[in-house]
């Protein structure tokens, strides 16, 4: 059994592409882990030449988590290994905490051989992804070797036991929320302003990495029958990606707002009437409780865990690439804006009921103690 001090260093790591679901994720499970009382949540954030985001180093700074960048030169970089292993050992790590598969295969070898205790989130386990491929081969084999798997649904839960690892060392393990950091955003009037967008306008958005399986060239094909019923509906895309310059070019339109990457996330859901998430895949989408907790209805497709969250009290639900549904959906809640608004009130209470930081943060506290007891 290894001895306890009175506070356990976590060190959380994570490759971003930007701020999205699973940066928040990390974000608001190190606040609540600051205040416990029993854990000292550090930050580690590769710093990638050749991809550089690193907005979630700002938001760490707004809470005032400690934030470290790991500078790394390519796929495989021997020298960022060497020193996340010297920040391991000199930090006096508990626990190394990887979320994604670039920060769990760097941090299986810089952890391999130390006394830390090693645990991996899988935020959304696609493992087939063309640009991931070495990688996602390496996560289904390292993540065998872990102290615990946690897995953000049951879905996801399934994907990883079937790959070969334990079921006895994977957890699912739900995402939560802080309502705060919805409550206490602007009015959305200044957005409004800034993107052009009158008072009278209806606002679909949707929010997340514009890639393939996010669905979005389905929400835009819908989006041309939307604006013939209601030719003042403005659609804002807020994220990037790969297929960001290719669905401008396909979608050009003065009704389509293409944001990229935003840090004000909660005043861009005060502009928006609806949400949409139009996903092919998906694990356990955080943008739906952000929507919820911001009261917005949501229109979302039936994958992954998203049917947990999305009922017909607070939105609608629609079949992956289903363009007629997610019309059909939108154009319903635009003419019935009192039921629209039910239905956002609903969502605010299911989120504030089940979902929230705290308990996300509590159910992590009890991994930790377990893989520092038996480690």
């Amino acid at each position: 059994m290894k001895s306890h001090k009175q506070l356990i260093n976590v060190f959380q790591l994570i490759s971003s592409s930007g701020y999205f679901g699973a940066e928040n994720v990390l974000v608001q499970l190190s606040a609540e882990l600051g205040k416990s009382g029993f854990c000292n949540p550090i930050i580690g954030v590769f710093e990638n030449l050749q991809n550089l985001h690193l907005e979630i180093i700002e938001e760490c700074r707004r809470h005032e988590i400690e934030t470290n960048r790991f500078r790394c030169r390519g796929k495989f970089d021997f020298r960022t290994i060497r020193e996340l292993r010297k920040f391991i050992q000199e930090k006096k790590i508990d626990i190394v905490h990887s979320h994604g598969y670039k920060a769990n295969v760097y941090s299986f070898f810089a952890n391999y051989g130390l006394s830390a205790s090693h645990i991996a989130t899988c935020h959304n386990w696609l493992g087939d992804e063309a640009k991931i491929k070495v990688y996602a081969a390496l996560d289904r084999f390292f993540l065998r070797k872990f102290d615990k798997v946690i897995a953000v649904s049951e879905n996801i839960r399934q994907k990883i036991i079937n790959s070969g690892v334990s079921a006895k060392k994977v957890a699912v393990i739900q995402n939560g929320i802080s309502l705060n950091r919805f409550d206490t955003c602007q009015s959305g009037k200044d957005i409004r302003k800034e993107l052009g967008i009158s008072d009278g306008n209806a606002v679909i958005g949707t929010v997340g990495r514009l890639s393939s399986e996010k669905g979005h060239r389905i929400l835009l094909m819908a989006a041309k029958g939307i604006s013939k019923q209601f030719p003042g509906t403005i659609f804002i895309i807020v994220g990037d990606g790969p297929l960001k310059k290719e669905l401008q070019r396909e979608f050009n339109s003065f009704s389509i707002i293409f944001t990229g990457i935003r840090n004000d996330i909660p005043d861009l859901y005060q502009c928006m009437d609806l949400l949409v998430l139009p996903s092919l895949t998906e694990g356990f989408p955080m943008v739906i409780l952000e929507a919820m907790a911001s009261k917005l209805p949501v229109v979302a497709t039936r994958v992954g865990d998203v049917p947990l969250l999305v009922n017909r009290e607070n939105g609608i639900l629609v079949e992956p690439g289903d363009v007629e549904g997610i019309k059909q959906a939108l154009l319903y809640l635009l003419k019935n804006r009192e039921i629209a608004k039910g239905m956002g009130q609903n969502g605010f209470q299911w989120v504030k009921d089940h979902f929230s930081s705290e308990k996300m943060a509590r159910d992590y506290m009890g991994i930790y103690k377990d893989v520092m007891n038996t480690g």
